[in-house]
């Protein structure tokens, strides 16, 4: 196997683009006390996104090729994307501080199951880091209810309840954007969920439509079975295509929102992932 030139070209435009938004990200700083919620948040996706973007970098651009992980990371990738959508989806702060809560109240679930566990089981060891003992747990949620409701007071947000599903995520954007007059088939979130992420789940999830999918021949599955580990060049294309437009959509969102984008600079990156397109 070997890639040929246009998918050689499209390696490294990626990585190109994958550089120059690395020396964008690292340049820019962030002061957590005096930046608004909207803009903490962009900046923690922003990393996450560079990261994902340059692991499937590595894992689709040389070989052997490993499609089903690429499909994990652009899945994450293409998560990450909505959730941007999401926060801006008005002019207001509320979407970023309900994002950054339902962190808190993730943490509190996870606190309370682990309480629960521990006192079916008191003679057993258990230790999770610094917490040794129930009543650690019990401090743990207290303080992080007491740190929602102080919010929810300095905000004069509603009562604190947990995120949206990705999919009813994706109805809100699309209902922002009919509200301002710009939505289109081209830009519309609940299109690409349908098209790509219920697609790519099923490279995460460990059930037998997943499993299935690592099958080189679905027709044989019961005469002779044979799990494809590496995939081919032509799958390699197909997913670092759709990377590309979704890391760049997200780094000039970032740049224009940090005041650190030139068109310029982005001009090349603009004009061939519009030749990706045609």
């Amino acid at each position: 196997m070997q890639f040929n030139k246009h998918q050689q070209e499209l390696i490294r435009e990626y990585k190109k683009l994958l550089v120059y938004g690395y020396k964008k990200i690292s340049s820019i700083g962030l002061n957590f006390k005096t930046t608004r919620a909207r803009k903490r948040v962009l900046y923690f996706m922003m990393g996450a996104m560079q990261s994902y973007s340059e692991s499937l970098l590595k894992l689709m651009g040389s070989i052997p090729i490993y499609e089903r992980s690429g499909e994990s990371l652009l899945r994450s990738q293409i998560e990450l994307l909505f959730n941007l959508r999401f926060i801006y989806s008005d002019r207001s702060e509320s979407k970023a501080r309900l994002f950054l809560s339902d962190l808190l109240l993730e943490s509190v679930s996870f606190a309370k199951k682990h309480h629960k566990f521990w006192d079916k089981y008191p003679n057993w060891n258990l230790t999770f880091g610094v917490i040794k003992k129930p009543c650690d747990w019990d401090k743990f949620i207290l303080t992080s209810l007491y740190s929602l409701y102080k919010d929810s007071q300095k905000y004069k947000d509603k009562f604190v309840k947990k995120m949206p599903s990705l999919y009813d995520r994706t109805l809100i954007i699309d209902k922002y954007l009919k509200k301002i007059g710009k939505f289109s088939e081209n830009n519309s979130a609940e299109k690409y969920y349908i098209y790509y992420h219920q697609y790519l789940s099923q490279a995460t999830h460990l059930n037998i439509s997943g499993l299935l999918r690592s099958l080189r021949n679905k027709k044989d599955i019961f005469k002779d079975p044979f799990f494809d580990i590496d995939s081919k060049p032509e799958d390699a294309e197909r997913i670092l295509s759709v990377s590309y437009q979704v890391y760049l959509t997200m780094l000039r969102t970032f740049l224009q929102i940090f005041n650190s984008y030139d068109s310029m600079e982005f001009k090349d990156f603009l004009n061939y992932s519009k030749k990706m397109v045609k």
